[in-house]
């Protein structure tokens, strides 16, 4: 059953013309985010919905207006008063890094800019096979195989890969401060089945992967993550395992486009990405709204 929680601020709230209130899957989420190049869709939102833990409470919150400035700052305001009422540090969003007036109004807000993210995308049709052979190569010269999960993967495999992975999250650069790693039915639920993970083992042991989800905004493939232990760093895996992945993506003949975001300082991955073709399409910033740092709103 999919479950969205009932806000603890009281909803509806009435500014002027504005109304905020709670909004459910059963709105047409997909028309109100209409122009919004952030928003993945109603069913991916739907998705994670489902696969979150009952203690994970989510919340969808509509802003009714026909000034849409005014609507924003107001449920703005409700989300930052729902952050607290849950003892939350803060309020972290994302916007297009073109959009110069959404910045404006976010630091109007007192919010602070914290990162940036370069989108970027290999076409898959163009994934060079020489250049995965060289990469694999190397991979096997080191002791190291790369390969899917099985198609008959049982619940401890995936369980392996989830744990192995899990340290390295709050590890990674682009994980830019983030401890929690997600819960592992949220982990779990982004991958339809086990071609969607390729690993890298050595002596039977996973040391790596590369794990994909679906882009349902553009009938594309997203990474989510590539994780790589600290053993087996410096060997290349990071570029061998998106290269490979993208090929055996390719052959499978069911998408045609990988994109991946990755944070100005994570430069190692940076650098895989320009190695395996990815080119940089657009992208982001993420602006942070620290409560303690900031007086209550009305």
């Amino acid at each position: 059953m999919v479950t969205v929680h009932r806000p603890r601020v009281p909803l509806p709230r009435r500014f002027g013309p504005v109304t905020v209130r709670q909004g459910g899957l059963d709105d047409d989420l997909d028309a109100i985010n209409r122009g919004n190049p952030m928003w993945w869709g109603k069913d991916f939102v739907a998705e994670r919905i489902a696969t979150s833990p009952p203690e994970d409470p989510w919340y969808i919150m509509v802003a009714e207006v026909d000034h849409a400035p005014l609507g924003g700052a107001f449920l703005f305001e409700t989300l930052v008063d729902e952050t607290r009422a849950h003892g939350l540090p803060g309020v972290k969003a994302e916007m297009p890094d073109d959009d110069q007036a959404s910045l404006a109004t976010a630091l109007s807000w007192e919010c602070s800019q914290v990162g940036h993210h370069r989108e970027s995308v290999l076409d898959l049709a163009s994934v060079d096979d020489a250049l995965v052979t060289s990469l694999r190569t190397r991979s096997v010269s080191a002791g190291i195989t790369l390969e899917p999960l099985p198609d008959d993967a049982d619940d401890a495999t995936w369980r392996e890969i989830y744990d192995m992975q899990r340290p390295i999250w709050a590890d990674a650069p682009d994980a830019d401060g983030a401890r929690d790693q997600m819960p592992y039915p949220v982990w779990r639920g982004f991958f339809p089945d086990p071609s969607y993970v390729l690993v890298a083992r050595r002596d039977g042991t996973p040391v790596a992967a590369n794990m994909l989800m679906d882009r349902p905004k553009d009938d594309a493939l997203n990474i989510l993550f590539i994780a790589v232990t600290r053993e087996a760093r410096g060997l290349g895996l990071s570029a061998a395992l998106m290269a490979r992945h993208a090929q055996l993506m390719r052959d499978a003949g069911q998408h045609h486009r990988l994109y991946t975001q990755n944070m100005d300082q994570n430069v190692r991955i940076l650098r895989s990405n320009d190695r395996v073709g990815f080119r940089v399409e657009s992208g982001y910033l993420d602006v942070a709204y620290d409560l303690a740092a900031n007086r209550p709103t009305r």
